[in-house]
């Protein structure tokens, strides 16, 4: 199953898109060749919307059977943006009317925070010393733990998009804190731009992850540039990498990632899902 992130959507409309133009994009999504979606909350000040009108995107894109694969709940980044927001039940309400959004997004079963670049709020420092840092790890422990056992309550996943300088570090570190947690339905959102930018080994990280990939952002960039290309035009090694994917045992959907102007979204998603499909034709 190939998908698309919801950067196709803000491609069109822009951060501030509605509930009415996600719907509205859905059709393209399927004109285009794709058979499945992310819907996402990208603004704070959108949740209501969704409360009243979520229905309608699952409604629309269930008439032309696209399959919802993560819940992006990319409003909620600022929760693990710094020192500060780190408080264990900051965001736990919000957390909470998300998971009811989600309700009706059946069988979507992912919900994805983004973790952005980390560090102290305007007017205040970074840690102090070893305390300082250990503080720091303790409250992401708890903050996390707090929120995958909201999640797994709700019979959901908890996914993390990891952006270049979070406060989960690279993928190694990612995946101590998840064994330090010890929980099945904590995972991560494979963006495979933001870990190229990281300078990650991208084929060897299926296997580092160990089934805890619960779902993708596939996107291309050049080298350390945190950008959205399309598959294909960028120097992301794809052939090794999708492979890598497979061998390791996931089957979740291959969502493509670009971020482009609204007249060049029809022909960068068809041609980021060409080039996917040609590698997965050889394999």
């Amino acid at each position: 199953m190939i998908g698309v992130s919801p950067a196709f959507v803000v491609s069109l409309f822009g951060r501030e898109f509605s509930v009415g133009d996600f719907c509205e994009a859905i059709p393209l999504i399927k004109d285009i060749g794709f058979s499945a979606y992310q819907p996402e909350i990208f603004a704070r000040r959108a949740l209501p919307e969704w409360v009243r009108n979520g229905r309608s995107v699952h409604r629309t894109a269930s008439d032309l059977g696209l399959i919802p694969t993560q819940f992006v709940a990319h409003f909620m980044l600022d929760q693990f943006a710094s020192p500060e927001q780190l408080q264990p039940r900051r965001g736990l309400d919000e957390l909470k009317r998300v998971l009811d959004i989600m309700q009706v997004f059946s069988p979507c079963e992912v919900l994805t925070i983004p973790a952005p670049q980390f560090g102290p709020d305007r007017g205040s420092s970074w840690p102090d010393g070893a305390e300082g840092w250990k503080e720091i790890h303790l409250r992401l422990v708890e903050k996390v733990a707090q929120y995958v056992e909201l999640v797994a309550e709700a019979r959901l996943k908890l996914a993390f998009e990891i952006m270049p300088f979070s406060v989960f570090g690279g993928i190694s570190r990612f995946v101590a804190l998840c064994d330090e947690i010890g929980s099945p339905d904590l995972g991560l959102n494979f963006d495979t731009g933001h870990a190229w930018a990281c300078r990650e080994l991208l084929p060897s990280l299926p296997f580092e992850l160990q089934g805890r990939i619960f779902g993708s952002h596939l996107g291309d960039n050049m080298s350390t540039e945190n950008i959205k290309l399309a598959p294909g035009k960028g120097t992301i090694p794809w052939k090794p990498l999708l492979e890598s994917l497979d061998d390791s045992g996931y089957t979740g959907s291959l969502d493509i990632e670009i971020v482009c102007k609204p007249d060049e979204v029809e022909e960068e998603y068809r041609f980021g899902l060409a080039y996917v499909q040609s590698i997965k034709a050889l394999q």
